[in-house]
């Protein structure tokens, strides 16, 4: 009997709490597809600047010619895919999680282009914290280049220790 009314308290409280986070993920949703509207608009259409009196068959042969597929091939190689994706779950009213600030902003200036921080704010945004499933503030998960964990720290974690974790398990060394 008391086991049921355990398992119901929680069912409740799972309830109560997927309803809050309910509202955040609409807005969520809304920013998510503000940017993809945004960034829909910035494609190429040469078709779209094309006049009518022009013929349809030699303007879509203009960006399929090798030229084209040439300026775009040098852009490519510039933008290096990180190796690990540092994810810090915290809060901004949070004492350990202002102290990792500085932490962080120091990976991503020294690790540019090798480690890709993320930070979320848990009040901000509670389904981060299901999904990463946070028992403690901060945590840091860290993700391959595939988008699989490999490690996980709970509470304040110093700038040498997380430089010989992403040397030792991330593969990532500091560049000089």
């Amino acid at each position: 009997m008391k086991r049921m009314l355990v398992l119901l308290t929680i069912l409740m409280l799972l309830a109560a709490c997927s309803a809050k986070t309910d509202s955040a993920k609409d807005t969520v949703d809304v920013a998510t597809e503000q940017t993809i509207v945004e960034t829909g608009n910035n494609t190429n259409t040469p078709t779209d600047t094309a006049t009518p009196n022009t013929e349809v068959k030699t303007t879509p042969a203009k960006p399929a010619t090798t030229p084209a597929e040439t300026e775009k091939a040098p852009e490519q190689p510039k933008e290096v895919m990180p190796q690990v994706t540092f994810i810090e779950l915290g809060a901004a009213s949070c004492i350990p999680c202002k102290m990792m600030q500085p932490i962080m902003k120091e990976i991503t200036d020294e690790y540019k282009g090798l480690v890709k921080v993320i930070f979320y704010d848990l009040y901000k945004d509670r389904q981060a914290g299901q999904k990463y499933g946070v028992r403690v503030m901060p945590t840091q998960v860290f993700l391959d280049k595939d988008g699989r964990e490999f490690f996980r720290h709970e509470g304040f974690y110093p700038k040498e220790e997380l430089e010989q974790m992403l040397a030792e398990k991330g593969g990532v060394t500091k560049p000089k």
